[in-house]
């Protein structure tokens, strides 16, 4: 009898050290996915880095070799959509530098990634604008894929990430945009921009991307070029969801509305630089019947993207293709608009990256071209012009394989800022492959 106590005595000590090493093996392992970047600061000097972080206790390593001395501890964890959303907001980096970076847990990390920083001089970049990247996952996978492939210095979304928001298909969402990550470990900042569909929670893009601003309307300043990244939600009698208001509380919206516009003419009138590009959701005149022409957005925004010389507006939501003529408002135009080719806006858009494709049915006198299929666009910045290129990824009666276009690599793009790859399907519209702006 004793025998058998021993025995069961010694079984009982083998299983209480298992559980102490599964213990301390889980309290040394990463536990964290989905990561990504955002610009929320300078670009030149700063870099957000999100992830979710399911169990630990994390830290950043970063640094300008894969040796990442550098040690930062996350400033704010938030508890959303069934993740551990987790940020670290790096500062005073090196303009125009490469930082490697990985999340720790104790002495247990997570593969080496890297970034790089905006340059502060007149060295060219490019970067990619798209938005409505819900509902059809490969339409959306196959952009994602391309973004790894072409090397942008970011990718201002306009908005519509999901349909619903929900922790399921944001969850999907930030899996899959793992896949912007070039073979390289290099990974690419996002510049968001809120749509109507994260309109179930106003705070949804500060919530999972650590936005400052929670009415998520902001101005980012490059070498030669200022992003003003806007908000048409908070237009009245357009929110709705968490962004609507009741009928008594609707001078709040209003509020709201006209704060934006303010701010929008305060740094408009004060900006020097050569390029001021805004990026938003919902089209001011959009080229599909069924959406609704933007009143407010026309009315108080047209006039100030004329005045203060604004020479690029992209637009999403309408799921389709465009380019205008450069336009200034007037209300005699067509739609409000006429051409003016010195100084008016080019407008472009407007969204489809994976959400369903719908007709271009609403073409004006002042457009140049229209189309349908999933897309983005592919914007190069340089001193002297913009030139805007409309990447095709299929749609959903196209095949289209991503993964047989050549990834440019970092050499290749150090060599040359604004190298692309050759194999990728740009559209032939009515003014060719490229849209030049001076």
């Amino acid at each position: 009898m004793k025998t058998i106590h021993y025995l069961l005595f010694f079984i009982l000590l083998i299983v209480i050290n298992s559980c102490s090493s599964i213990k301390v093996q889980n309290e040394n392992a990463v536990f964290s996915d989905k990561y990504r970047l955002m610009w929320n600061d300078d670009p030149r000097t700063t870099m957000t880095i999100g992830w979710n972080q399911y169990q630990g206790t994390p830290s950043v390593r970063y640094g300008l070799t894969q040796n990442t001395q550098n040690k930062i501890d996350p400033q704010r964890q938030v508890q959303y959509r069934g993740m551990n959303n987790t940020f670290a907001r790096l500062r005073d980096l090196k303009p125009n530098s490469r930082y490697y970076f990985k999340i720790c847990t104790s002495n247990i990390c997570s593969d080496t990634m890297y970034f790089k920083t905006a340059p502060s001089n007149n060295q060219a970049f490019t970067f990619i604008a798209g938005g409505d990247s819900r509902s059809i996952p490969r339409g959306r996978i196959r952009g994602n894929i391309l973004v790894s492939k072409i090397r942008p210095l970011f990718i201002a979304h306009g908005g519509d990430y999901t349909k619903n928001g929900t922790a399921t298909e944001w969850k999907r969402w930030l899996d899959e945009w793992q896949q912007t990550k070039s073979s390289d470990g290099r990974l690419y900042p996002l510049i968001v921009t809120h749509g109507n569909h994260e309109n179930r929670d106003a705070k949804m893009l500060n919530k999972l991307f650590d936005v400052p601003n929670v009415h998520v309307y902001s101005k980012l300043d490059f070498n030669f070029l200022s992003l003003y990244t806007l908000n048409t939600e908070l237009e009245p009698t357009v929110g709705y969801y968490d962004m609507a208001i009741k009928k008594k509380d609707k001078w709040k919206i209003h509020k709201k509305w006209d704060k934006q516009t303010k701010w929008l003419k305060e740094n408009l009138k004060k900006d020097r630089k050569k390029w001021k590009v805004a990026s938003y959701h919902r089209p001011l005149r959009p080229h599909r019947k069924s959406k609704h022409e933007g009143r407010l957005r026309y009315l108080d925004w047209s006039p100030l993207f004329y005045t203060y010389g604004v020479k690029l507006a992209i637009e999403s939501d309408s799921h389709l293709v465009k380019y205008t003529q450069p336009l200034k408002p007037y209300l005699f135009g067509e739609e409000g608009f006429v051409v003016d080719k010195e100084k008016g806006t080019t407008f472009i858009g407007e969204g489809s990256w994976g959400a369903p494709t719908r007709e271009n049915d609403d073409d004006k006198s002042w457009t140049i071209d229209s189309g349908k299929f999933w897309q983005f666009k592919l914007i190069t910045v340089s001193p002297t012009q913009l030139e805007i290129r409309t990447v095709k990824f299929g749609d959903e009666e196209t095949e289209y394989n991503p993964h047989n276009i050549k990834e440019l690599t970092q050499k290749e793009q150090n060599s040359d800022a604004t190298a692309i790859p050759k194999e990728l399907d740009l559209w032939e519209s009515k003014v060719g492959k490229v849209l030049i702006l001076k």
